[in-house]
């Protein structure tokens, strides 16, 4: 199969989408040639032959309309032969038509429990929608494919950390949030738990690393950081603001465990990504218990790993139980994480399964 990649970014760099250069490496491993089609397209440098890509811009939606409608009728007429369209729903409708004259099989990857009419309209035009979990698509459809997350774990393969040993050092960690400074991903319930930690006594420490993206975003994060202040946390709250993907493994490494209080729902990424890198982590997403209770080497930590949202205080209860472990143990529940997403999560083989799948399941008449 060759294959037509549509995202919003194609850049190893980018904070937010950079892994999606990885998910093209791992397609290209398993197609003859990958197109992608990208609003915003910057380092390529670890592409590798077979991928090419048209940078369609984001300014002027007709003009924008125009270009997308130009290159994927131009890829089909090029021997390209099926589709599959990152995360917008409005990429597959628009190209649907395309798709279906060329006789193309055309798929959807959507992770996220909002569920809204541009996202109805797309399943009915698609031949599949691949996604991480029951919870990352709450359609009832007989197209949802589950196929779990694509992480790359050699990235996230940092150091083996050498965790203290229970409540000595002042019971204190580094704690490491990763996502969007927006009031879904509800850093204020964090610093809340930071808070009530250190008052406490436990010296523990958190850095943030994620930014605002849309207008209002600026206002939030203006909140926060006055929120620190209010709470006596400037010198322990470390906001790094948007950090290239490259270098998200190195503030793991620096981490003793990974919070989050995210209320998107579905599989979040960033919680597989903490798994890999081999830090033990509590969240309140959702989707996390069920991830646990699945395995039987991580299903005794459900509780352990999880918390209502919005509650600062249970948050800082779990959090204050995994530094008081023993420094061993948590080594060991550790690599158990890790093994998780290699087993279960692994990028290539998530990315060989769409290809086979796409190929094998051919487009509707």
């Amino acid at each position: 199969m060759n294959l037509i990649f549509v995202t919003q970014v194609l850049d190893r760099e980018d904070a937010v989408l950079g892994f999606v250069s990885r998910w093209v490496r791992g397609l290209a491993g398993a197609a003859g040639r990958v197109r992608v089609l990208a609003l915003e397209v910057g380092d390529t440098s670890d592409l590798p032959g077979n991928v090419d890509w048209v940078e369609l811009g984001r300014t002027g939606a007709v003009g924008r309309y125009l270009r997308y409608r130009g290159a994927v009728r131009r890829a089909f007429s090029e021997g390209f032969d099926g589709l599959l369209t990152h995360m917008v729903p409005r990429y597959s409708t628009l190209a649907a038509g395309w798709a279906r004259r060329a006789g193309a099989p055309h798929y959807l990857w959507y992770t996220h429990k909002g569920v809204d009419g541009r996202l109805l309209r797309a399943i009915e035009r698609v031949d599949g929608v691949f996604t991480a979990s029951e919870e990352s698509l709450r359609v009832d459809t007989p197209k949802r494919i589950v196929t779990g997350h694509g992480i790359d774990a050699d990235h996230f393969d940092v150091a083996r950390r050498a965790f203290s040993d229970g409540p000595g050092a002042s019971g204190g960690g580094h704690l490491l949030s990763v996502g969007r400074l927006t009031p879904a991903k509800d850093p204020e319930c964090v610093l809340d738990a930071v808070a009530r930690l250190r008052a406490e006594g436990r010296a523990v420490e958190l850095t943030w690393a994620g930014g605002g993206l849309a207008a209002g975003d600026v206002a939030y994060e203006a909140r926060v950081r006055s929120r620190v202040e209010e709470l006596g946390l400037a010198g322990s709250v470390h906001l790094k603001g948007a950090v290239p993907y490259t270098q998200i493994p190195a503030l793991y490494a620096a981490a003793d465990l990974f919070v989050s209080a995210s209320r998107t729902g579905s599989v979040d990424k960033v919680l597989l990504e903490a798994m890999a890198s081999r830090r033990p982590l509590v969240s309140c997403n959702d989707s996390l218990s069920p991830l646990l209770a699945g395995d039987p080497d991580l299903a005794p930590w459900c509780d352990a790993c999880s918390f209502p949202e919005g509650d600062g205080a249970t948050l800082a209860r779990r959090v204050g139980a995994w530094l008081d472990l023993d420094g061993a143990e948590r080594v060991r529940r550790a690599e158990a994480l890790r093994g998780h997403v290699q087993r279960e999560h692994d990028v290539d083989r998530l990315m060989a399964r769409l290809v086979q799948t796409m190929s094998a399941g051919g487009a509707r008449s």
